[in-house]
């Protein structure tokens, strides 16, 4: 359990405590005071203070003198006082009852999915990195501590784990270990070097693509297992140099990054384990013939390599890469054909 989720226990445990050692003061005090006040039995005083403080009604057993009146005009207050602490500690039981019982069968969800994305952070470019992730229809679970960002995507249905990211625990209950990639977006150096680190343990082969706030982080996080870093800063200096020293660029890179509102988009597929033997060239993928789909590189699986610009005779193996240019429908018409190889 997360140690935000044990504070709010634990808060709730001394309210809990606080609600009855206040009650039962009361009693004694109100028992006291009817014993010593109109001389009442224990019983009987005892039963005086219940339909006082209770505000019931009942028959008073006896005769009540001016100062027993004052008497029952405190308990009332301290009554009406205590009703309303105890209406506050059953309110908060029941909806922390409820948000426990709706994080478990979230995180019965999350224990049944595999290849998803990891996504650590929900802030400003966490946000971003979902909405492309959503647009992607990538399957994804956030990692986030902020209660309020947590209550919003709650309404919004989104998977979720609330806790500090760069706990171990944390991640495994994100799934790390069966996750198809990790995305370290957290505003602190450090912390996203501890996700990394973590992530990397529990799974050797995904990507995991770390933001860096400083460039100097940039190597501690390859080293310790990133696969891509980026530092958003450098990357938007880069970009608003670049929309003005070479805009066609600038829209050639948003082709492969799928800017909202194209018609044409750069995606990057994954060949299956095992393709048919006819199609183990370009030319008999049939690329443009099959799928009106245009080859621009291949990445090779067997040391990541980027070759621009393959011949019709470039040579396929199983799992390497393709990086094709099309419309959205007919890559995705491509993505499951090979899905079907």
């Amino acid at each position: 359990m997360a140690p935000g989720r044990n504070y709010e226990a634990e808060l709730l445990r001394k309210d809990v405590f606080r609600a009855l050692g206040f009650g039962f003061a009361l009693l004694a005090f109100g028992t006291a005071g009817f014993r010593l006040i109109e001389g009442a039995s224990l019983l009987d005083s005892l039963y005086m203070t219940v339909i006082t403080v209770t505000t019931v009604g009942f028959q008073e057993v006896t005769p009540t003198s001016a100062a027993g009146k004052i008497l029952i005009f405190t308990l009332l207050g301290f009554g009406a006082l205590f009703g309303y602490f105890m209406a506050t500690v059953i309110g908060r039981a029941i909806l922390r009852n409820f948000v426990l019982r709706q994080n478990k069968r979230m995180q019965k969800h999350i224990d049944r999915i595999s290849d998803h994305v990891v996504l650590c952070g929900h802030g400003r470019i966490g946000q971003i990195v979902r909405q492309e992730l959503e647009q992607s229809n990538k399957h994804f679970v956030v990692v986030e501590s902020d209660k309020k960002v947590l209550r919003e995507l709650s309404q919004e249905g989104i998977l979720f784990v609330e806790g500090d990211a760069t706990e171990e625990e944390t991640l495994l209950e994100a799934g790390v270990e069966r996750a198809a990639g990790v995305i370290a977006a957290i505003g602190s150096d450090a912390g996203n070097i501890f996700i990394t680190l973590t992530s990397r343990e529990h799974n050797p082969h995904c990507p995991i693509v770390a933001r860096a706030e400083e460039t100097s982080t940039e190597r501690k996080l390859r080293m310790l297992g990133a696969t891509s870093v980026v530092t958003p800063y450098s990357l938007g200096g880069r970009r608003l140099a670049q929309a003005f020293l070479r805009p066609g660029a600038v829209d050639l890179a948003d082709l492969a990054m799928g800017n909202h509102g194209q018609e044409v988009f750069i995606e990057e597929l994954r060949l299956p384990a095992e393709i048919p033997a006819e199609m183990t060239t370009l030319k008999g993928l049939a690329l443009g013939n099959r799928f009106g789909l245009i080859a621009v590189a291949v990445r090779y699986e067997s040391d990541g390599s980027l070759h621009f610009n393959p011949g019709a005779e470039e040579s396929l193996r199983p799992k390497d890469h393709l990086l094709v240019m099309g419309q959205r429908e007919q890559i995705d018409t491509c993505q499951e054909f090979l899905a079907k190889c």
